[in-house]
């Protein structure tokens, strides 16, 4: 395993020196102004790059650590909060020297202009849900053979006879899943009010471009980075608790709804995961090329 995961980071790395060279030769031809300026750009995305690549394996190697599933919960985590350290890092690597002298129209720059908001009505409704099915598999947890609090499922079927059933989702799962997310959200707030509040590096309208464009995207890597962190986390949790409700004998008709309710979230988290990792790994994140930075299309601000 751990040869595998050397040959990838060895294979992106001469991905990126080649990288690096082309775009050498793409901005040869331009001012060493908006050469350095573009360079900048380019350097964000490339700490994004680097946030995801750090991401996948950070999230691997906590997967495989961790007593009773912790570190398996927390993977997700780690790999959204890899990516919005990627972006925040890269905001900061592309502030002007304080020696530069640069001048910028006066703007009031919002989060909402940089957002994609059907993307991020999507992670924020799932978000609530995910708080929802916590608090309702934590009041109905019960502490397991080993005394840990919500870590089993308890049905008295009758006074004969009761059953349960573990792992549960409760309060031994669900604190410190909500803990984790809370605080990846809380980083991704920072990252998004970085992207936002950057200093621009010139007033040029192809810079102008160029940077807008980078902020949606740096805005959009981190709203995608934290759906994979809330989906992931609330695929997990649905599949396990549905597995475990539908698995009684006597189990009353509300969980039985329950059950098939949580499968259905879990198929519809699983559409918004392949979503965002699909917007992480897609040319729409792509580092600004010097061509797209002066098409009108891009949506820039004056």
């Amino acid at each position: 395993m751990s040869v595998r995961i050397l040959v990838v980071i060895l294979a992106l790395f001469v991905l990126a020196q080649w990288l690096r060279l082309w775009r050498l030769r793409i901005l040869g031809q331009e001012s060493s102004s908006r050469r350095a300026d573009l360079a900048g750009l380019r350097k964000a995305a490339g700490w994004r790059w680097a946030g995801l690549a750090l991401g996948l394996f950070a999230a691997i190697q906590m997967a495989r650590f961790g007593p009773l599933g912790l570190g398996l919960m927390f993977a997700p985590v780690v790999f959204g909060l890899c990516v919005i350290g990627g972006v925040a890092v890269g905001e900061l690597a592309t502030i002007p020297w304080p020696d530069d002298v640069r001048t910028a129209a006066v703007e009031t720059r919002a989060v909402g202009h940089y957002l994609p908001r059907r993307l991020g009505g999507l992670v924020a409704a799932s978000t609530l849900l995910l708080g929802a099915i916590l608090v309702t598999t934590t009041i109905m947890g019960s502490a397991d053979d080993g005394g840990r609090a919500g870590r089993s499922l308890l049905r008295q079927c009758s006074a004969q006879l009761s059953e349960s059933a573990g792992p549960w989702p409760g309060l031994f799962y669900s604190v410190p899943l909500a803990i984790a997310v809370v605080a990846g959200l809380l980083c991704a707030g920072v990252a998004l009010r970085r992207v936002v509040q950057r200093p621009r590096r010139g007033s040029a309208a192809e810079l102008v471009a160029a940077d807008d464009m980078l902020r949606r995207r740096s805005a959009e890597a981190v709203v995608a980075a934290t759906g994979v962190m809330v989906a992931t986390s609330l695929t997990g949790v649905s599949l396990t608790a549905a597995g475990k409700l539908l698995g009684f004998s006597c189990p009353p008709l509300w969980w039985t709804v329950l059950g098939f309710l949580l499968l259905a979230i879990a198929a519809l988290m699983s559409l918004l995961l392949i979503w965002c990792l699909a917007l992480l790994a897609g040319s729409r994140i792509r580092p600004v090329l010097w061509q797209d930075s002066a098409r009108p299309t891009d949506g820039a601000r004056p």
